[in-house]
């Protein structure tokens, strides 16, 4: 099985400004293929991202770790943009992973009614994930939240990763729950306890990638069976 692994990056309002596309083959064990770093012009070029060194500095970070991690980069605006990331995921597997799927088409919305112009993605993605687009060919894509995918399908991985937790002593959630962020995910399988992530969105993909290789490795690679997967996750309450 193949599929391509993503993070959007945007600002505090929700405008993607970096999309990064890891392409993987799934066997026995997850390999990775050569990915690209997607910069979106009419967004970076706005004032709102000019005039915000935080967000400026991420882009850059994000620049710098094509060069790190062997990735192609593209400037595109943001119409050609997703038509460019619907081809380049049909053309690797046709599975799109990102890790908090929800969160990521409204962000695609948001950036959309930002740019204006020719519309390329419907008000509603996120009520319509299959049908919210212009573009027919995503309807074809199969859409997987790894946030889900990971908590509900993983039950060997998660053994695992819950005593990392409490060796680590790591902080729950407010309300008691094991974390199921990225980032926290990334110190369990990195066996690192003080890693950050950068959000660069290179780095978060790459990040992802490892995850998803430890999952394989201790659940197999029938975590993915070729559909969607946007199902709520299950978050288990902490016993530290």
């Amino acid at each position: 099985m193949a599929a391509v692994l993503a993070d959007f990056e945007s600002t505090l309002s929700g405008y993607i400004h970096t999309i990064c596309l890891i392409p993987i083959k799934i066997n026995e064990k997850v390999t990775q293929q050569k990915g690209v770093l997607i910069c979106i012009k009419d967004v970076i070029k706005h004032d709102i991202i000019q005039e915000n060194p935080d967000v400026r500095k991420k882009i850059a970070a994000s620049v710098i770790d094509v060069a790190n991690h062997d990735l192609n980069i593209k400037y595109l605006n943001f119409y050609d943009a997703v038509n460019f990331m619907i081809d380049f995921v049909c053309d690797h597997g046709n599975t799109l992973i990102n890790h908090s799927m929800v969160s990521d088409l409204g962000f695609l919305v948001s950036t959309q009614d930002f740019v204006g112009g020719k519309r390329i993605i419907k008000k509603r993605l996120k009520e319509y994930p299959d049908t919210g687009m212009y573009n027919k060919n995503w309807e074809s894509i199969n859409k997987v939240c790894s946030l889900s995918l990971l908590s509900n399908r993983c039950p060997k991985f998660n053994e695992h990763y819950y005593n990392f937790y409490k060796l680590n002593n790591i902080d729950t959630t407010p309300g008691g729950y094991y974390s199921i962020k990225l980032e926290t995910f990334s110190q369990f399988v990195r066996n690192d306890p003080e890693y950050h992530q950068s959000h660069s969105a290179v780095q978060d993909t790459v990040d992802l990638v490892n995850i998803l290789k430890t999952a394989v490795q201790y659940d197999g690679k029938n975590i993915l069976d070729g559909t969607n997967y946007i199902a709520k996750p299950e978050w288990r309450r902490a016993v530290l």
